[in-house]
């Protein structure tokens, strides 16, 4: 968190995880999963269908890798 309330989390897609070597399925699978784990967790915002980035933390946490490259900086309050 930054000094102004401002959080700075990194959120990815299916091409962040695709250019990492995955196949286009199983991009797809491991933001599902992540979907789901978020939801689980209750980020119920997760859930919907259109909903297509997740955060890199997730993604880390799901392949047991840490995703240095890609990933956007989003800013929330």
């Amino acid at each position: 968190i930054e000094g102004d309330g401002i959080i700075n989390v990194k959120y990815c897609d299916k091409k962040d995880i695709i250019s990492l070597g995955f196949s286009p399925y199983q991009s797809q699978r491991v933001i599902r999963e992540a979907k789901a784990l978020l939801v689980e967790r209750g980020c119920h915002f997760y859930s919907g269908k259109k909903i297509s980035c997740v955060p890199v933390s997730v993604v880390e946490e799901i392949l047991g890798i840490e995703v240095n490259k890609g990933g956007k900086d989003i800013k929330c309050l």
